[in-house]
């Protein structure tokens, strides 16, 4: 064969290789998002896959480990379902009793996950001040639902929006 026709085939079989090899090391680092009453449900069926879900530290449940770095802790979610943790590291700053988490990890039995992330949920800071939480999320619902439409100040001219440029 000549290195004309060989070239090609090369690189077509490279590009093809290295696209198959990213779609497949994707499907594998998938993580699942659960519901802390899914996680529970499914404890059987997840066995050893990582997963994350969300829920809020107990009250009373923080407690150091066998280890400087090793934590114990449970969380727990609005219709009473409980999943204690272990975790091993560094814990993040914001951390405590009563804050909300989303811990990644696998279980080690029907209840007990063996922690390999955590991620605490802040409160907004940029909230203002006065303005629960529900009333800021209706507020920003409806903004984005809108299109970020706003009212024009009284007096104020109406938008207009600027027509299509054409190209012909």
């Amino acid at each position: 064969m000549n290195a004309r026709k060989i070239v090609p085939v090369v690189v077509a079989l490279a590009v093809l290789g290295g696209g198959f090899a990213i779609v497949a090391s994707s499907m594998q680092s998938g993580v699942f998002n659960l519901t802390l009453e899914e996680a529970l449900a499914a404890s059987e069926t997840l066995g050893s896959k990582e997963f994350k879900v969300g829920g809020n530290v107990m009250e009373g449940t923080i407690a150091k480990g066998s280890n400087t770095f090793e934590t114990l802790f449970a969380i727990t979610d609005i219709g009473g379902h409980r999943l204690d943790c272990l975790y091993q590291g560094a814990l993040p700053d914001p951390f405590a009793e009563g804050r909300e988490v989303i811990v990644q990890g696998h279980l080690e039995g029907p209840t007990r996950m063996r922690v390999s992330k955590i991620t605490v949920k802040c409160p907004s800071k940029y909230q203002e001040a006065g303005v629960t939480e529900e009333q800021a999320d209706q507020y920003y619902k409806g903004k984005y639902e809108t299109g970020h439409q706003e009212a024009a100040p009284a007096g104020a001219p109406p938008a207009v929006k600027p027509e299509p440029s054409r190209t012909n």
